[in-house]
């Protein structure tokens, strides 16, 4: 093998522990009903991880359309601020085992790739944040408009890479079905259950994958 991909949201960071601003906090800011905005929140999920809408406020103000609600412009812009604090917060720290873990990899001579599904919002503070250094290639799903599982974001990873998938391993939550769509792309899958074995009830009952419970032993298997 000669690269890790790495999934990103509770496999490099997560948002556990973190005070998350919640759908129904925002309906409420938006003062909307809960369940329709969750249902047009859901329903716009692959536009915002395609990038259609390079800022929230613009999602907000969709839906606000599609409910037939109008809503003062200055208020929809403070829920957008609310929503990126909220997921900025997972990048103000990163976790020592993690930054330790990648060291490592590195210091073995492996490149590091990123593919993560993510609207703009959610990464504002990656490039600023402790993990940006080691990462060799960043593939956001918002930027190349593609979506894990599609083979086809993985292939543009390794292909940044330098390298054939066949030689890449992948490491993930496996949100997403996205440690399927490693292996279909030719990737080697594992997963990451250092974060979520926190807060996932269940979270070991996927035996498809060898797992990783701590990221030392991702280590130990390179």
């Amino acid at each position: 093998m000669r690269a890790v991909v790495f999934d990103l949201f509770e496999t490099l960071i997560t948002e556990w522990q973190k005070a998350k601003y919640l759908q129904s906090e925002v309906a409420a800011d938006l003062c909307v009903d809960f369940e329709l905005f969750r249902q047009e929140w859901q329903s716009l999920g692959k536009q915002r991880f395609l990038g259609d809408y390079p800022k929230v406020e613009q999602v907000f103000t969709k839906i606000l359309n599609n409910l037939g609600v109008d809503c003062d412009s200055q208020l929809i812009l403070e829920v957008a601020r609310k929503r990126e604090a909220s997921k900025g917060q997972c990048f103000d720290e990163i976790e020592q085992n993690i930054i330790e873990m990648l060291l490592e990899i590195k210091k073995r001579g492996y490149k590091i790739g990123l593919v993560s599904n993510c609207s703009p919002e959610e990464v504002y503070g990656l490039k600023d944040c402790d993990l940006y250094p080691y990462l060799d290639v960043v593939v956001l799903s918002c930027d190349v408009g593609m979506i894990k599982p599609d083979v086809k974001i993985y292939e543009h990873c390794a292909s940044l890479l330098g390298e054939q998938t066949k030689d890449c391993i992948f490491v993930g939550d496996g949100g997403s079905d996205e440690l399927n769509g490693a292996k279909n792309a030719g990737m080697t899958p594992f997963r990451a259950l250092w974060f979520i074995k926190h807060f996932v009830r269940g979270f070991d009952n996927n035996e498809d994958y060898k797992a990783f419970y701590d990221p030392k032993e991702l280590l130990e298997y390179l």
